[in-house]
């Protein structure tokens, strides 16, 4: 996996002086049960930012449903940026992103206005562009490798690609190049020590939520089926995930499976991924990132993934197209094959690239904010 050069970490940030950042969580906030790789990013964001010297904040999301009262705080408060989610309103990124008249008066608000040339995309996720979670289609007008744009409509035109916000992407990719205003900032996972904690004989660490039923059928019959010992956990968020949870149930009370339903990734890591052979997720969604996998590298665990699923495919030692060749490679190799390099990106890294970013608009502030 491919990194961008890495940043000055100590150099300073123009103009000096603090710079306020807003977050946005989800209303569950950090104490739920389902935390993920989302919670993760913007735990170690905020924390490496405050480092920075960045007043970082978060907000819920009820909370930013109201456009005109964010954009109130953000110019009473002198906020530099903010980050929505991208199930926010806010991400969308075009005028009437609420309800009826109302909203529409609320875009022509200077405040509004002043909100939005604020407003950071990090594009955790292709679900603006590609409602199934597939890999984006490729833009007829962005092309790779063109000299200019050719014609056509982008396939971003709705999600605004050309402002006001600034966007950031994980890493480069032919659907980011639509983005005029992108910059490509990777995650990072030193929230982990790396260390070496596999068993090449010790459980099949499966992860199920993100594929069919069926196939996570075929994953818990094929791995049962030859003995050997599986852990599963699960993607909560995900309806793959919550129907994986009442699959899952006979093979545990018969105890062919273990199960973890939640845990505590920042202190619960070695409950997870000690001892186990190697990871597993089965995904047939594009992945921009993979905390899970990322983590499992950190922790020395092979991952073993499907083929077209995005950036997680750099992360795995096994590949096959579908699920059934992937459980026959895990069954056959799983005990002898080696983890990938690990990720090298820290935090403290990623959150000067983020503090950079926040301090650039400053150089050319809006009048009277």
């Amino acid at each position: 996996m491919s990194e961008p050069p890495a940043a000055a970490l100590d150099a300073p940030l123009d103009p000096p002086g603090p710079l306020r950042a807003l977050l946005e969580i989800y209303d569950e906030g950090f104490t739920c049960d389902t935390w993920g790789g989302v919670e993760t990013a913007l735990w170690h964001l905020a924390e490496g930012l405050r480092e920075h010297g960045v007043e970082a904040e978060f907000y819920r999301s009820t909370e930013g449903a109201d456009l005109g009262a964010l954009a109130g705080r953000v110019v009473r408060e002198r906020v530099d940026a903010v980050f929505p989610l991208v199930e926010s309103p806010l991400f969308a990124g075009g005028a009437g992103t609420g309800d009826g008249a109302g909203a529409a008066a609320d875009e022509e608000r200077p405040d509004v206005r002043e909100l939005r040339r604020r407003v950071v995309r990090i594009w955790h996720d292709v679900s603006r562009l590609s409602p199934g979670l597939a890999t984006p289609a490729p833009c007829p007008v962005h092309r790779p490798g063109a000299a200019a744009p050719s014609g056509g409509v982008c396939t971003a035109a709705g999600v605004f690609p050309d402002g006001p916000a600034r966007e950031v992407f994980l890493r480069d990719l032919p659907w980011t190049r639509c983005f005029g205003s992108r910059t490509y900032i990777p995650w990072a996972v030193d929230h982990l020590p790396p260390a070496d904690l596999r068993d090449p004989f010790g459980p099949v660490l499966l992860q199920l939520g993100k594929t069919s039923v069926d196939q996570a059928r075929v994953c818990l019959d094929r791995l049962t089926g030859a003995g050997l010992p599986v852990r599963v956990v699960f993607a909560t968020w995900s309806k793959e995930g919550r129907a994986a949870r009442e699959l899952v149930a006979p093979y545990a009370a018969s105890g062919t499976v273990e199960v973890l339903d939640s845990y505590d990734i920042r202190t619960e890591w070695k409950r997870v991924y000690a001892g186990a052979r190697l990871f597993v997720l089965p995904s047939v969604f594009h992945e921009t990132f993979n905390f899970a996998a990322a983590e499992a590298l950190q922790l020395g665990l092979p991952v073993a993934t499907l083929g077209d699923c995005g950036a997680l495919a750099g992360f795995a030692s096994l590949r096959a197209e579908t699920v059934a060749e992937l459980m026959d490679a895990v069954v056959a190799r799983g005990e002898s094959v080696r983890p990938a390099r690990r990720p090298w990106t820290g935090w403290r890294e990623v959150a000067h690239r983020y503090a950079t970013l926040i301090a650039a608009p400053r150089r050319a502030p809006a009048a009277g904010v």
